[in-house]
């Protein structure tokens, strides 16, 4: 059974006269591109946080909260502009708001004065919001009928991407030449993603019957707010065991050095491997099967890896297959929650985006709470509780949206 999105976000569009329409591929890749630049501005600093903390003459865990600014300003502000922005074209949105992404990252190599660099943090998220929603929003118009789910795969994947080649790259090129220099980098990749996106694109128009104030009442509707909760579940409760994973390998699997680097990466590997699958099953099977099966497997797994306190490579396995089957579920449930009101598809995809954010941040704080008291070896426990609750939220309230 074929996935697919709500009609305002199924029809096709065409390229501006006098232009060859270029191919899905290259349409979806000059997305990619942008969700991946975006992506590293969240997460670069996290791999040099004592290298930006003396540079701006600050605490660590201070400029630890460079990053927190960033996800919350994303989480809060995205929908809100994505309604007041809906009648706008798509690839304006886009072209706009990667020009100010790259002022906003060229400005940041010249402070040097911690509050001003959050200030201008918050100019960066609220565009890398609009970026990503806008990005995956564009999607069903760019690619072929039935071939949707892996479309918003691909362009979420740059994203992950991102999560896992961020904090690595960032460090290298603060070794390499200075923390700074991270910002003109992303300055150019901003640059060359609207220089891709305004030559692939067509021109997307908005929607016409869009209202901002009747998209912001859908947080009224008890389906939608349901519907969002399995969204915070899911990603919160890998967020409980995610974030200190690299402390559950060392004290309750027993890893050091190069093998922990080894295994992060392998994890970070399988996230993308698991966004491929999910967004390649959801097309050809529909979400509901594709997202109950992931979130089955998830539970088992966390279940699972406490039971193997001090096997390294049994701890390994299961650690790669916990990651692919907990994003095989990003790209079917993006298109659940924009089915629940078609014609406002692209504001939930906003409010998803913006879930899935808040939700890393809960699932941190949770796990940071529950640490001293069942220790970081309990925590694939705590999580397994959240991701079982979203997989039995699912159940209950999929009847009416299965496709």
């Amino acid at each position: 059974m074929s996935t697919s999105l709500p009609a305002s976000l199924d029809s096709a569009d065409t390229s501006p006269a006098g232009r060859p329409p270029a191919r899905a591929g290259t349409r979806v890749a000059a997305l990619t591109l942008a969700t991946f630049t975006v992506g590293l501005a969240e997460y670069v600093l996290m791999g040099q946080l004592d290298i930006v903390a003396e540079g701006l003459g600050t605490s660590e865990p201070l400029a630890g909260q460079l990053v927190t600014v960033f996800a919350l300003t994303y989480g809060l502000v995205t929908p809100l502009l994505v309604a007041a922005l809906s009648r706008r074209s798509r690839r304006n949105i886009l072209l706009a708001s990667l020009l100010v992404f790259a002022a906003a990252n060229m400005f940041s190599f010249f402070l040097t004065e911690l509050w001003a660099f959050a200030a201008v943090r918050v100019v960066m998220a609220v565009a890398a919001g609009l970026i990503v929603v806008t990005s995956i929003a564009s999607v069903g118009r760019l690619v072929p009928a039935g071939k949707t789910g892996r479309g918003i795969a691909t362009v979420q994947m740059g994203f992950t991407a991102a999560l896992i080649l961020g904090v690595p790259l960032g460090r290298v090129l603060a070794e390499a030449v200075g923390w700074r220099m991270v910002f003109p980098v992303l300055a150019v990749l901003a640059l060359a993603s609207a220089a891709l996106i305004r030559l692939a694109l067509p021109v997307l128009p908005g929607r016409a019957e869009a209202r901002r104030g009747s998209q912001l009442a859908l947080l009224g509707d008890r389906r939608i707010l349901l519907g969002l909760l399995v969204t915070f579940l899911w990603l919160g409760g890998y967020s409980i065991a995610y974030t200190y994973l690299t402390p559950y390998l060392t004290d309750a699997v027993g890893a050091a050095g190069s093998a922990v680097t080894l295994v992060l990466f392998l994890f970070g590997l399988a996230s993308l491997v698991g966004t491929q699958l999910g967004g390649r099953h959801a097309d050809r099977h529909g979400h509901h099967r594709t997202l109950t099966a992931g979130a089955a497997i998830h539970v088992v797994i966390l279940l699972a890896l406490p039971l193997l306190t001090g096997a390294l490579w049994a701890s390994a396995v299961l650690l790669v297959l916990w990651s692919v089957s907990a994003w095989s579920g990003a790209a079917p449930q993006q298109i659940r929650v924009a089915n629940l009101a078609p014609a406002s598809g692209d504001v939930l995809i906003g409010l998803n985006q913006s879930t899935m954010q808040l939700a890393i941040a809960a699932g941190a704080a949770v796990g940071g709470v529950l640490i001293p008291l069942v220790g970081v070896q309990g925590l694939p426990w705590a999580a397994a509780v959240a991701v079982l609750a979203s997989l039995l939220l699912l159940l209950g309230t999929a009847r009416k949206q299965r496709v």
